[in-house]
């Protein structure tokens, strides 16, 4: 049997809560490629993962904001954060942003970008707009300021996060400021899966 393919794999940032289960999805996927921030780790988990991709031949690929990705079906993803070479700054705030267009549609992702790092993306006038916004560290009470929710002017939020996680994550302030911009939410800790259709 043909093993199922994922066109490309991206990698926000190498937190492990965020890349744990690549390897696995590198053995049982074939992946055409692994799309990797500038930021690296150089501990042993995330070597390992990059041993996999490597021993299989998968391609790497530094996300770069000087060039868009296209799919070639219909899908393009427009890298906006972080620049290249990365700027010093923590991991979470070097998560890659990218907005997914497909016909009418967009998605921003932010990986685990707080709000300084939003500051600073917001500040190298970028444009950030999307129809819908995957929520940035999940929730977290240090993600999703006023400001960034303005310049995204999401008609959805979606949060990634685990049920009854011991960081309490979403966080209630986050949550009060997607309520108070009119912004629906969804979390995958109440739905599981959440499939977009645009």
């Amino acid at each position: 049997l043909s093993k199922k393919s994922i066109d490309l794999l991206i990698l926000s940032h190498p937190d492990p809560d965020h890349f744990t289960a690549f390897p696995e999805i590198l053995r049982r996927f074939k992946v055409g490629a692994l799309l990797l921030p500038a930021i690296r780790n150089n501990e042993e988990p995330f070597q390992v993962l990059l041993a996999i991709a490597q021993e299989q031949g998968i391609p790497l690929v530094a996300a770069n904001p000087e060039r868009d990705i296209d799919l070639n079906d219909g899908v393009v993803l427009d890298i906006l954060w972080p620049p290249h070479p990365a700027p010093l700054i923590g991991d979470n705030d070097a998560s890659i942003v990218l907005r997914a267009s497909f016909g009418t549609g967009s998605v921003l992702f932010t990986g685990d970008l707080g709000v300084q790092g939003e500051a600073t993306l917001l500040a190298t006038g970028v444009d950030v707009s999307a129809q819908v916004l995957k929520v940035g560290h999940h929730g977290s009470r240090f993600s999703s300021s006023d400001a960034f929710l303005t310049a995204v002017s999401p008609r959805l939020a979606v949060i990634s996060v685990g049920k009854d996680n011991h960081y309490g994550h979403p966080n209630p302030e986050t949550l009060q400021r997607l309520t108070t911009a009119g912004i629906p939410v969804r979390t995958t800790a109440e739905e599981g899966d959440i499939v977009l259709i645009f």
